[in-house]
C-alpha cells in the first residue's frame, strides 16, 4: 500500500477536500487558539512578540501547503495529497509551541491525535510509525531541555507522568493504525485478485478459449467501427477468410488432441505475422478471419501469401510427419458496401481458392463503389 494519491486531473476544489490540508487549516486555528489562551494566562514563555513570530511561522507553512493545492503544484509529486509533509509540519508546529508553553503543555500536545487521524487511513504503517515516534521522542526532548534551561518553569514529576500517558495513548493509536493497515493491505490484495478475475472474464467474453484469438462477435464489433472510419475516407482495410485445408482428416487420422495443437500453432503463427493494428478471429472449427487495417488489396494479398507459405513449414511435435496448408480469400472494403457484402466477397474468393486446388490465395472480385 502506498500513501493515498489524488487523480492528477481532478479539480482543485476536490483536491483540497480530499487532501489533509483542509483539516490541517482547521487544526491550525484550534492550535492558535490554545496557544493564545496560554499567552493570556501567562503560560507562554517569551512574551507576545515571540508568540506572534512563532504563530506567523506556523501559518506561513500551512498557507504554503494550501497554495500548493490551489496552484496545482502538488500534482508534480508522487503523493499528490502531500499527507506526510503536512503531518510533519503540523507535528513540528505543535512541538515548537509546546517548548514555550508551561503548565498546560499537554493541552497542546493532545492535539497531535487529531493530526494522526487522517494518517490512520492514508499512510503506510512505517510512515505512520515514524511520525508518531518523532513526536513522542521530541516531546521527551522538550521536557528535558526545559528542565535544564528553565527548571523553575517545570514540575518534572508531573511532566513525566503526562509524557508517559501521552506515549501510551500514542502507542494505542499506533496499534489501531497497524490493524487498519493490515486490513487495507488485505483489501488491496483482494481487490487486485477481483480485478484479475474481471479481466479474465472480459477476455473470455471476447476471445476464443483454445486459440486466444478474438471470437466472431468481437471481431464483428471491431469491424463495424473500422468500417465507419473507412466510410469517412479515414483508412482502407482488407479482410481475409482463411481455412485450414482438409482439417477434418487431421482429426480423423491423428485425433482431436493433434487437431487442437494444429489450431494453436497456426493461431500463434497468425499473431506473429500481423502488425499491432491488425487482428484475427477464429470463426469456428478451422475457419479464421483476418482484418488488415490501413492496407489495400495488393498488400493484403502479400500478407496472405506470406502466411500461406509459413503454414506449409509448420511442424507439430505430436505428429512430426503432418503437413498442413491453407486456402485464403482476400477482399478490400468498398465504401458503398455493407460488412455482410464484404465478407461474402471474401468467402467467394476463399471458395475459389479451395475449388482450384487449395493451398493458394485468391482475391475477391471488386465491390461497387
Amino acid at each position: 500500500m502506498v500513501e493515498q494519491t489524488l487523480h492528477p486531473q481532478e479539480p482543485v476544489s476536490q483536491s483540497l477536500v480530499r487532501s489533509p490540508v483542509l483539516g490541517s487549516l482547521v487544526g491550525a486555528v484550534a492550535h492558535t487558539a490554545v496557544c493564545w489562551l496560554a499567552l493570556q494566562l501567562d503560560f507562554f514563555r517569551g512574551g507576545e512578540d515571540l508568540f506572534y513570530q512563532i504563530i506567523a511561522l506556523v501559518w506561513v507553512g500551512y498557507l504554503a501547503f494550501a497554495g500548493c493545492f490551489a496552484l496545482g503544484v502538488n500534482r508534480s509529486f508522487k503523493d499528490t495529497s502531500m499527507t506526510v509533509p503536512i503531518m510533519l509540519w503540523a507535528t513540528f508546529s505543535l512541538l515548537l509551541t509546546a517548548y514555550f508553553i508551561d503548565q498546560v503543555r499537554l493541552c497542546v500536545m493532545v492535539m497531535f491525535f487529531a493530526i494522526l487521524q487522517p494518517g490512520v487511513f492514508r499512510l503506510r504503517f512505517p510512515s505512520f510509525l515514524l511520525i508518531s515516534g518523532v513526536c513522542v521522542g521530541f516531546y521527551g526532548v522538550i521536557i528535558w531541555r526545559v528542565s535544564v534551561h528553565h527548571p523553575e518553569a517545570i514540575d518534572m514529576t508531573a511532566e513525566l507522568i503526562q509524557w508517559a500517558a501521552f506515549t501510551l495513548i500514542t502507542a494505542g493509536v499506533v496499534m489501531v493504525a497497524a490493524e487498519i493497515s493490515s486490513i487495507r493491505t488485505q483489501l488491496a490484495r483482494r481487490n487486485g485478485q477481483l480485478a484479475g478475475i474481471v479481466e479474465r472474464i472480459q477476455e473470455m467474453a471476447i476471445r476464443d478459449e483454445l486459440t486466444g484469438l478474438y471470437n466472431r462477435r468481437h471481431a464483428v464489433e471491431r469491424m463495424i467501427k473500422i468500417r465507419e472510419m473507412a466510410k469517412r475516407n479515414a483508412l482502407d482495410f482488407v479482410v481475409a477468410y482463411v481455412d485450414l485445408d482438409f482439417f477434418k482428416k487431421v482429426n480423423d487420422a491423428h485425433g482431436h488432441h493433434v487437431g487442437d495443437e494444429v489450431l494453436k500453432m497456426f493461431s500463434a503463427l497468425l499473431k506473429e505475422k500481423l502488425s499491432g493494428r491488425d487482428f484475427a478471429a477464429r470463426l469456428g472449427g478451422e475457419e479464421f478471419l483476418v482484418v488488415l487495417v490501413k492496407s489495400d488489396l495488393a498488400q493484403g494479398m502479400g500478407v496472405a501469401d506470406e502466411l500461406r507459405e509459413a503454414v506449409t513449414e509448420l511442424r507439430f511435435p505430436s505428429a512430426p510427419d503432418l503437413r498442413i496448408s491453407t486456402s485464403v480469400g482476400v477482399a478490400q472494403f468498398s465504401r458503398s458496401e455493407s460488412l455482410d457484402q464484404l465478407l461474402a466477397r471474401a468467402d467467394d474468393a476463399l471458395y475459389r481458392a479451395k475449388q482450384t486446388g487449395r493451398n493458394k490465395v485468391c482475391a475477391a472480385t471488386e465491390g461497387s463503389e
